[in-house]
């Protein structure tokens, strides 16, 4: 057995010296893995004064933290951060884990090769105090060493330089840590150029119709067919009684819902909060002036939400009272989520059918109708991974992809099928309310189905970040022209000029942006976009409000 450790120790120790000087790194990102390698090192001797074990240990984390990059990316498509680690230790994030089967024996194999790293050789000789003493000092310079780099603005650029894939692990870590407490976005005070253009915008009708709004945002939910295998589109997607429609790039995908939640709820980008984009539900909310929900209930509008998952999940209930959410439902609040009641405590309802989701909405405008105008903000989940109910291939899939994809796809489709039905069904109920209405739904990303980029029919940059926006209502909203592409959060503005109500200064900031050049972050006209967040986060300050928590 001790010959084995020792096989293990230095497969791992020589893994870790390939990634501190592997080929195409940067100097300052060798620099950072040495340094955090010498200093897992230097904390391990320090506590335990046995060399080999302090070796071994700061091998297997530094490998370690390799892999949960890698995973990271694999299902996000994101870089790691320092700042995801939040959202990795919070204990009422888990139950997502039982969702991702294959996740389970890889966090049980990374729980045997921590314990590996800790505990291995800690029968073997000690050093003296003497050389305890120098570790601990040596410690503290390498500590020090690295305080002193993440503030350099050399270093800085250096890493900027590395974005959008930002490959260099252990520089991402090191720089993310210093920017993780929260700093409002800043855009060098460049916002008049925006203003100038805002002041050529023809702003749009409004009027004290105060129709009911009903915002679904749909569980990894894209149109199929933009996805190769000529599936048919479903009927949802389909027709020409839409009052608006478009293509929207979403920041997420495969996962975070709630990112697309905070840009649908606050018209503003996850992106612009840099590091911090994976826990906007924490500690970004908190700071916000404006949001979706504020702005309807200066108009007199109820606020009321509706989430399958339990309301500690990422922080959500806390989120949406930040936000301006009035009153929280999670299903077992009502009568049509009773059949799945268990106990006092709630459950993540990872399974309940966007139809049975439908009914819970009803029953809340059922419930509420008293304090129309009502805004309802719900979400679905039966489209979530994993994609394993199909036992067959169907609609011609294995011509396309390999069997087990093609059953992967077969699952998704079906579910969709379940969704479109579910949707259609709600917007007629709206209809027979004889109330004027908006009724949207938006697909929040892509699902884990295992797709390469050239499966994607989609002519844009990053199709993977691309879903679909849609609105219907009664008679008297009017139509808006269709745009082929635009940022989710600028749709909050469709929603306020659908429902012709007036805007404050911040989302008319974002009708004009979406008048202007509604894709953002492609624009051809870098200093519009960049004027454009200026005055919203500069000028305006809307991330800049004092915690109330």
């Amino acid at each position: 057995m001790k010959y084995v450790s020792y096989v293990l120790t230095f497969a791992f120790f020589v893994f870790a010296m390939v990634l501190i000087a592997r080929f195409k790194v940067t100097p300052v990102a060798i620099i950072f893995t040495a340094l955090q390698f010498g200093i897992l090192f230097l904390a391990m001797f320090a506590l335990s004064g046995q060399w080999l074990r302090s070796v071994n240990f700061a091998s297997t984390l530094l490998v370690c933290v390799y892999y949960i990059s890698n995973l990271t990316y694999h299902y996000y498509k994101k870089p790691l951060f320092s700042s995801d680690f939040l959202l990795f230790f919070d204990t009422e994030n888990w139950g997502i884990i039982l969702e991702y089967k294959e996740l389970i024996f890889i966090i049980l194999l990374y729980i045997l090769v921590l314990l590996f790293g800790i505990f291995a050789y800690r029968d073997t000789k000690r050093a003296s105090i003497k050389f305890r003493i120098i570790s601990i000092f040596g410690l503290v310079c390498l500590i020090f060493s690295n305080c002193i780099l993440i503030r350099q603005k050399f270093i800085m650029e250096n890493w900027l330089k590395t974005f959008p894939e930002a490959k260099e692990i252990n520089m991402n870590l090191a720089m993310s840590l210093v920017n993780m407490s929260y700093q409002a976005p800043y855009f060098d005070d460049s916002y008049p150029y925006f203003e100038d253009k805002m002041s050529r915008v023809r702003p749009y009708k409004v009027s004290n119709l105060k129709p009911n709004l009903v915002l679904w945002l749909q569980e990894s939910t894209v149109d199929v067919t933009y996805y190769k295998g000529d599936l048919k589109q479903v009927d949802m997607f389909k027709g020409d009684d839409f009052k608006f429609k478009s293509l929207a790039r979403v920041h997420t995908f495969g996962g975070e819902t709630f990112k697309s939640e905070f840009e649908i709820l606050t018209g503003l980008s996850v992106n612009d909060f840099g590091v911090n984009s994976s826990t906007v539900f924490y500690n970004v909310t908190e700071h916000l002036s404006h949001s979706l929900p504020k702005m309807l209930k200066e108009h007199g509008y109820y606020v009321i939400s509706l989430n399958p998952l339990v309301p500690k999940y990422f922080n959500v209930y806390n989120a949406y009272k930040d936000l301006g959410v009035d009153k929280y439902f999670h299903p077992y609040d009502l009568e049509c989520g009773k059949e799945f009641k268990n106990g006092d405590s709630y459950k993540n309802l990872w399974k309940i059918s966007s139809k049975k989701l439908g009914e819970c909405v009803k029953e809340i405008y059922n419930k509420y109708k008293d304090k129309e105008p009502l805004f309802i903000y719900a979400t679905t989940i039966d489209e979530h991974v994993p994609y394993d109910r199909a036992s067959k291939v169907e609609y011609g899939l294995d011509k396309f992809y390999p069997k087990d994809q093609a059953l992967v796809l077969s699952d998704y489709y079906k579910r969709q099928i379940d969704l479109s039905d579910a949707t259609l069904d709600f917007d007629k109920f709206m209809k027979n309310t004889n109330k004027p209405y908006v009724f949207a739904y938006f697909g929040d990303h892509h699902g884990i189905l295992g797709l390469k980029e050239n499966d994607l029919l989609l002519p844009h940059k990053n199709p993977f970040f691309i879903t679909g926006f849609y609105t219907k209502g009664s008679e008297e909203i009017q139509k808006l022209a269709t745009t082929e592409l635009s940022e989710l959060g600028l749709n909050t503005s469709v929603l306020l000029e659908l429902m012709q109500i007036k805007p404050n200064k911040y989302f008319e900031a974002i009708y004009t942006m979406r008048k202007l050049c509604g894709a953002v972050e492609t624009c051809k006209d870098k200093n519009l976009t960049k004027s454009y967040k200026s005055y919203i986060y500069d000028y305006l300050k809307v991330a800049s409000q004092n915690s109330n928590r």
